[in-house]
């Protein structure tokens, strides 16, 4: 991880922190991030989307910008800085800028069973409830109002945030971030349907969620039936996100806002949900899938394919659907006009 930074700092002391090529004034200096868009003197942007060559051309003076070599501007009042990979320097700097946790240690506010285990560094905040045979890992934060519940293993530095409920048998690896209003172990939506009605299958698993894996704000993971519920390392869900019982997502997986996943859907690694992708119970998408936004996936998906619409449809297919779509009004009054000469 690099070194942090502070504002103000010159451009060529930034350089040599992002090991970068300076083209400019090293001197000039960086008061605050900025978008392009938003960019102007003091600040510091990175551009690598070549619609936005326009704001880079109308930039003031002394703005630092983030950029390849071939988008350089020669003879221009920018100081420039060259890196690789512009977007992810950016997000070294901004990640250092993150406000630290408004507290250290234990808040006497907290509810803690005497049986919780923790390890060095910990921090708990006001309100938040620890039940009985938890372990915590060095240097986690859990914020003020979060509920954990018994059994529940949560790794090294891990940031569950406020009003995150975990509950039981939910184990937890290292560097997972839980977002506000998440629920985590929740009962599975299981029935068993029979002559007086429905009844509910008891769900008796648990959670288990790797390494690095960030759950978004208000998401529901539930735990599984039998055995547990798994999310692999360092996959990452957006707000908002439903998963069903005995679900199993593989690693390094991106699942966009109000996904869905019904029960006992298998992700394997490298799966790409686009927002409000629906995905049916007992079906298997295979590696490095992409959904496109609203796709319903109604069948088992092939490896490394791209898929839309619903039900899901291979993205050359449904596109080409989508310009005949288009033409159908015309085709419907050409058709019409015809019906009519043919009836006349």
């Amino acid at each position: 991880m690099m070194e942090s930074v502070s504002f103000p700092l010159t451009a060529g002391k930034l350089s040599k922190v992002l090991n970068a090529s300076l083209v400019g004034n090293g001197e000039v200096s960086i008061e605050r991030l900025s978008s392009l868009e938003d960019a102007r003197s003091g600040s510091l942007a990175f551009f690598s989307n070549p619609k936005l060559r326009g704001h880079l051309n109308q930039l003031e003076a002394g703005v630092v910008v983030l950029t390849n070599r071939e988008s350089v501007i020669k003879d221009s009042p920018i100081t420039f800085l060259i890196v690789e990979e512009p977007k992810a320097a950016f997000a070294e700097i901004a990640k250092t800028l993150l406000p630290a946790s408004p507290w250290k240690g234990i808040s006497f506010e907290a509810k803690i069973h005497p049986s919780v285990r923790m390890g060095k560094g910990v921090s708990i905040g006001p309100g938040s409830i620890i039940c009985e045979n938890v372990t915590i890992g060095e240097g986690t934060i859990i914020y003020p109002s979060s509920y954990i519940g018994p059994d529940v293993v949560i790794g090294n530095h891990c940031e569950i945030h406020p009003f995150v409920t975990i509950l039981c048998r939910v184990e937890m690896g290292n560097r997972v971030r839980v977002f506000s209003g998440a629920v985590i172990g929740s009962e599975g939506f299981g029935f068993l349907e029979g002559d007086s009605g429905f009844t509910e299958m008891p769900q008796i698993g648990g959670v288990t969620i790797e390494d690095d894996v960030r759950i978004g704000a208000k998401c529901t993971i539930d735990r599984s039936t039998i055995g547990n519920t798994f999310i692999g390392r360092g996959t990452k869900i957006d707000d908002q996100v439903h998963i069903g019982h005995n679900c199993r997502i593989g690693k390094n997986c991106i699942l966009c806002a109000q996904v869905g996943l019904a029960g006992s859907s298998v992700l394997k690694d490298g799966v790409i949900l686009g927002g409000q992708v629906g995905v049916a119970g007992h079906l298997t998408i295979n590696e490095n899938v992409i959904c496109g936004g609203q796709t319903g996936v109604t069948r088992d998906l092939e490896a490394n394919q791209k898929y839309f619409q619903c039900p899901a449809t291979p993205l050359t297919e449904a596109l080409r659907t989508y310009q005949i779509s288009k033409k159908l009004p015309e085709m419907a009054r050409k058709l019409k006009k015809l019906e009519e000469k043919l009836n006349g």
